[in-house]
């Protein structure tokens, strides 16, 4: 969780202007799966600056995002996140401030692959949700081949230390699963495209771990430079949507 902070609280300013994290396709299927409605009491978990809590506060009674970095909740709350239904909470995933069976919706948003304890964040967020109540999951995935699992996990390490993993689709419904929440996998063809130079200067990577990231993509195997649609400039990662119900 150190490293997580230390990481985010440093880089704030650069997830307000992200076009990843402020808008995209996964961002659209998350709000068309979440369906929020106007009586909802809803979560964003792990909420950086509050680009989903953004789309969500309006469409429901009541929203707060959570995150663990201090600096990432005040960039939001700062130029992000005007509505007056909303408000920030600095959280760790596995001790949500919040009581049993008291939310109608989670959403979980390019955050989990951060989460040291997943499987304990999941748990908290099938505590908190009542009956009926729902999870949207966005995140990146691996890929089934264990080789390009490794590669594209190392290659997120190197870039930033607080990444944990990059889980394949099974593995990331398998912990909603094993949270006790009912798992369906919503969406699993979408793609961000990820301009390297840009992707390593919002994580402010270092320069000798910037350089062994820029080698590897140059260097990668056929089936990764395939898979992640890796360019002399560019690469690309999969991202599945997963809805669990209580």
């Amino acid at each position: 969780m150190k490293d997580v902070r230390a990481q985010f609280g440093k880089t704030a300013a650069a997830y307000v202007s992200s076009a990843t994290h402020a808008s995209g396709e996964d961002l659209d299927r998350l709000i068309a799966v979440a369906a929020p409605r106007a009586d909802d009491r809803a979560l964003d978990l792990g909420c950086g600056v509050g680009h989903t809590l953004r789309r969500i506060a309006p469409l429901v009674r009541f929203a707060v995002g959570a995150d663990a970095t201090l600096e990432m909740l005040q960039a939001g709350r700062a130029s992000v996140v005007s509505a007056p239904n909303a408000a920030f909470a600095q959280s760790d995933a596995t001790a949500l401030p919040f009581a049993d069976a008291s939310l109608d919706l989670v959403t979980c948003r390019l955050a989990a692959h951060h989460f040291t304890d997943a499987a304990g964040a999941f748990r908290q967020v099938a505590r908190v949700l009542r009956p009926g109540g729902r999870l949207v999951l966005v995140d990146n995935y691996a890929p089934d081949d264990p080789s390009l699992d490794v590669f594209i996990n190392e290659l997120e390490t190197l870039r930033d230390a607080s990444h944990v993993r990059n889980r394949t689709i099974a593995g990331w419904r398998a912990l909603l699963v094993d949270a006790g929440l009912r798992a369906s996998v919503e969406s699993e063809l979408m793609t961000t495209k990820l301009t390297t130079e840009a992707w390593l200067e919002r994580s402010q990577t270092p320069a000798d771990r910037a350089a062994e990231v820029r080698r590897r993509l140059r260097d990668a195997p056929a089936a990764a430079v395939t898979t992640f649609r890796i360019t002399e400039t560019t690469f690309s990662v999969p991202k599945v949507v997963l809805l669990g119900r209580v």
